[in-house]
């Protein structure tokens, strides 16, 4: 063990016949526990006892110096009383120890976040602090910095500390990952008549293990709080469902299903569209509703040249014929498809193209 130096310093001063003894102290001091000190006063030649103490506890030493290892931490009050030959005390002198703990670094737990979740770091056993790599906290210096991390994955953040009156440091490390953020997709929009079930899924794309599933509203579901509900729904009109999901560590997230609901099951056209990528009414499209297979749906000009054909009731037609734009007019489709009964629905009419 290495053994650090301090002295207490006193003049003894002798006035005629009388001996009075008196003491200055070179006070306070600082010592790292588990540390051996040596306190001293005069020297070995001058004649005198001393009365050592610690908080008050006298101490065995009489002689001129103390030898103590400092193993608590603490503050402690070390007083020294001269008792000269002749049996004269002297005046009291204390002074303040500080016993400090060694520098034990402790960095924390490790943690598991949400995407882009704030979180700080909990550090401890130390005066002073530096945590390492300090590019990704708001603060290097500081026990608890915050995190400043944008991209999933596992970080390792290291963590020194000091102490002060002790020499040397300590190391500890904490391990943070963040996960990917959770992503649920409720389904794509869809049709339906009045009174069919419809089978809703929420397809988790990324974000761990889900714990927990909420739809809303509730109206029309069998279970609003599994992934795969059956809803049913009665009046015609236009609804919103929404999935709510939540991971096993409390991480979230949400999407949305719109569901135009038909007053029967049928093969249905819009009468007009307007194909200038506005978003809003671009492609003319058959709509089967309540529909067990979709087998085609097809546009004519006026000559009766085929202009656009599908059987996958997802994709319409854009305006487009040869590579060039149509101008204003009406055209003639024709869409066929079969129902959940096994019969063969054939509907036909007219869509305007409007510039």
């Amino acid at each position: 063990m290495r053994i650090n130096w301090r002295h207490i310093i006193f003049g003894l001063i002798l006035l005629g016949k009388q001996s009075d003894s008196k003491a200055q102290a070179a006070m306070p001091d600082t010592v790292c526990a588990g540390t051996q000190r040596i306190y001293r006063v005069n020297d070995a030649s001058v004649p005198s006892t001393y009365i050592w103490k610690i908080n008050g506890a006298i101490q065995t030493s009489q002689t001129h110096e103390l030898t103590i290892t400092w193993t608590q931490p603490g503050t402690y009050d070390l007083t020294v009383q001269e008792m000269s030959a002749n049996g004269c005390l002297g005046d009291i002198r204390s002074g303040t120890v500080l016993v400090v703990a060694p520098p034990n670094a402790q960095a924390g737990p490790d943690m598991v976040i949400c995407y882009l979740a704030p979180v700080r770091l909990q550090g401890s056993g130390g005066a002073s602090y530096q945590w390492t790599p300090s590019g990704l906290l708001n603060n290097a210096t500081i026990p608890d910095p915050q995190v400043r991390l944008t991209t999933p994955g596992t970080y390792d953040f290291y963590l020194t500390v000091q102490n002060i009156g002790c020499s040397g440091e300590d190391r500890d490390t904490v391990r943070v990952t963040m996960l990917p953020p959770v992503e649920v997709f409720a389904g794509n929009d869809t049709s339906v008549a009045i009174n069919q079930v419809i089978q809703l899924h929420a397809r988790i794309l990324s974000g761990g293990n889900i714990a927990t599933y909420t739809w809303s509203p509730p109206t029309g579901l069998n279970d609003p709080f599994i992934a795969n509900p059956q809803l049913i729904l009665n009046s015609p009109g236009t609804r919103t469902y929404r999935v709510s999901v939540r991971n096993d560590i409390g991480c979230a997230d949400t999407d949305d299903i719109q569901i135009k609901v038909f007053a029967a099951a049928d093969i249905y056209v819009p009468t007009a569209f307007t194909p200038n990528n506005d978003g809003l009414n671009d492609l003319a499209k058959a709509i089967p509703v309540g529909m067990r297979e979709f087998s085609y749906f097809r546009i004519y000009n006026r000559w009766g040249e085929l202009v656009f054909a599908t059987a996958d009731p997802s994709k319409g037609w854009d305006g487009l014929f040869r590579g060039k734009e149509q101008d204003t007019n009406v055209f003639v489709w024709e869409a066929r498809a079969i129902d959940m009964n096994g019969n063969v629905v054939f509907r036909k009419g007219t869509v305007t193209l409007i510039r």
